[in-house]
Order: C-alpha cells, then structure tokens, then sequence
C-alpha cells in the first residue's frame, strides 16, 4: 500500500499565486488536492492547525507587506508541531535579512530559506529534498507500517497507557501532532531500533 501523499501548504499573500509557475507545477507533480495556497497568513495558521494528521510541507513567504511578520508566523506555526517542514521563500538578499531573524530561523530549526529569483525549479528541488528527508522520519516509517493493516486493525484497541486506549491510528495522530505521548512513543521507538541495531552488532562481534 502506497504512503499517504504528502500536502504541502503554500502560505504567500501574492494574489496571483494560483497562476504561478511553482504553484502549477507543484500541482502537476503532486496533485491538486494536495497543494494548498492560504493568502491570509491568519487561514494558513489555522488551515496547518485543522490538519496536523498528514506529513506536512510548509513554504512560507518572508514578507507580507508588513501585515504580518513571518518570524511570527513561523514560530507560532513552531508551536503547533515541530513536526511540520518548512521552507521560507523570499525575493530579499540573505545580507538584507535582519539578522534577528536569520538567527530565529536557525534556532527554530528552518529546513530551507529559497530565493524567489532563482525561479521554482529551485523550490522543486527544495520541496524534493524535503520529501526525501519526511520519508525517513520515524512517523513516516511507522505510518507506511501502520497502512499495511486492513482498516479494521488500524481501528482497534492496540495498546493502554495510565487508562486510555488507544489504536495503531492513534498512536500515529499523537505522533503526527507532538503530543507528550506522542514524544514518548517516537522515543520509545526510536530505543527499540537502536537496541536490535545493537544486538545485531553483537551478534557480528
């Protein structure tokens, strides 16, 4: 069974982004219904909100002509889930970013800042790479696992915790959205991995 596709979620307030080279060909390669453009930052915020259960690209435009500041769109959308990948897409120069927000980029982990005069084959590349690193993330890998069961077995009771069930669904939602038990379980996972890793490494020795 094929991975769920990835959505990517253009936040830009160019009214003529429907049109735009990048906007077209991101639809052509990835489809329509997954290729979204908020022009109201305020929509994107909550469109990000309302669907934190997919893999998520976000690009996001630097300036919107000082209606919104992206640093504070961009930490806020941070807040949400650390889960989300994001692109910055700016026509400014590296050197006239303010230097503030050169460093909030880089502590809030930005994946990619794109030059929007290098055309949208470069933010192709980006979306891409992005790509490429989402499907080796561990609630990518454990969502292609979870697909391979019927629907019934996804739907059903898989494990407790302090009270609460939940299912093989859940578990991926909690993941998706950063909760704690969501934290947990990635962690949890992440040591199961490391700890059969090793004890096939001993076994080598």
């Amino acid at each position: 069974m094929q991975k769920q596709p990835v959505q990517i979620i253009i936040i830009d307030d160019d009214p003529h982004m429907g049109t735009r080279p990048i906007f077209v060909k991101l639809c052509q390669a990835y489809g329509k219904e997954n290729v979204i453009w908020k022009e109201n930052p305020n929509d994107g915020l909550t469109y990000v909100k309302e669907h934190l259960t997919r893999r998520t690209i976000i690009i996001l435009d630097y300036y919107f002509g000082g209606k919104v500041n992206c640093i504070d769109l961009f930490q806020e959308l941070q807040g949400v889930s650390s889960l989300l990948y994001f692109i910055v897409s700016t026509a400014k120069q590296i050197e006239d970013i303010p230097r503030k927000d050169l460093k909030a980029f880089i502590n809030n982990h930005l994946m990619a800042l794109g030059d929007k005069t290098d055309g949208y084959h470069a933010t192709l590349k980006q979306v891409e790479k992005a790509i490429d690193y989402l499907n080796s993330r561990v609630d990518c890998i454990l969502e292609e696992w979870i697909l391979r069961h019927e629907r019934f077995k996804r739907e059903t009771p898989y494990m407790t915790v302090d009270g609460t069930a939940y299912s093989l669904e859940d578990i991926l939602n909690e993941i998706r959205k950063d909760t704690a038990f969501g934290k947990k379980m990635t962690s949890n996972i992440i040591s199961t991995a490391i700890t059969m890793m090793q004890r096939d490494i001993d076994k080598i020795k």
